[in-house]
């Protein structure tokens, strides 16, 4: 994990350093989320699409359904 400065304008702006983003590949007018959890914030490159971003997610509980739904009713009990 590299750990990356960046002062807080009187304006509160933020210049994101170079570093930054090269490794977001951000370009001129991308769109950030801030993901903020208690006192900590998650800065993120908004996906062009949420749909593609998600697909595929938790691929390897329907790799073979009837074992896990097997698993699953098991802990009904």
């Amino acid at each position: 994990m590299e750990n990356i400065a960046a002062r807080l304008s009187t304006k509160y702006q933020v210049v994101i350093p170079k570093a930054v983003r090269d490794a977001l590949k951000l370009e001129p007018d991308s769109t950030l989320l801030f993901l903020i959890e208690g006192d900590q914030v998650t800065i993120r490159p908004q996906p062009p699409s949420f749909a593609d971003a998600l697909r595929g997610l938790h691929k390897e509980m329907w790799a073979e359904p009837e074992t896990w739904l097997e698993q699953e009713r098991a802990t009904w009990a």
